[in-house]
């Protein structure tokens, strides 16, 4: 089994540095064209499933790699980011409010990789498939990386997560993933 995990594209908050949790922000032009070169990089990379957070921009990034495969999307709340509370489209302009987000953030985490672990549990639980994509948010798919790889949730702050970016996991024998391709977005290029 292969499970391959993709940042949502770019949107105006990224750009502006502004925390987007799970406010439910657009691609933006140039977050189109990076899921769309994203979707031909991985046009021949096989793919059986599709899961996906319902908030705009994942979703939407999902839409365009499938574009390539047609499979079935399964959409779901439980992968959506974190909410940032008060944060939530603030920029973080002076390092008295940036250490306030993060120990905010560090407070949200266990319950938001709580939510994420049950998800994986149930996908890994209830999948036939060999070659599952999940399209997702910086902070989730940090959850999934430390779900997959068995990481200590305070261990999280070693993964980067660029927008489009594609970590790719391996199961082994011994029923453990490995990582085989980490935080990869040559495509962008």
């Amino acid at each position: 089994m292969k499970i391959t995990t993709i940042r949502h594209g770019e949107t105006d908050w990224n750009v502006q540095k502004r925390p987007q949790g799970s406010v439910d922000i657009e691609l933006n032009e140039n977050g189109i064209k990076q899921a769309m070169r994203l979707a031909e990089r991985l046009a021949a990379q096989p793919c059986d499933v599709i899961y996906t957070s319902d908030l705009k921009r994942a979703k939407k990034t999902a839409e365009i790699i499938n574009n390539h495969h047609g499979k079935a999307m399964i959409t779901s709340p439980n992968l959506r980011e974190s909410g940032f509370g008060k944060f939530e489209g603030q920029i973080l302009k002076d390092t008295e409010m940036y250490n306030a987000f993060v120990a905010f953030m560090d407070e949200r985490a266990p319950a938001h990789f709580a939510k994420v672990y049950a998800y994986m549990d149930e996908i890994l639980q209830n999948n036939p498939h060999e070659h599952i994509f999940i399209v997702s948010h910086f902070g989730t798919i940090r959850a999934v990386i430390c779900y997959l790889l068995q990481t200590p949730i305070e261990d999280r702050g070693l993964y980067h997560i660029g927008n489009t970016a594609i970590h790719t996991f391996e199961k082994e024998d011994d029923g453990g993933f490995r990582m085989i391709l980490e935080n990869d977005f040559r495509h962008l290029k």
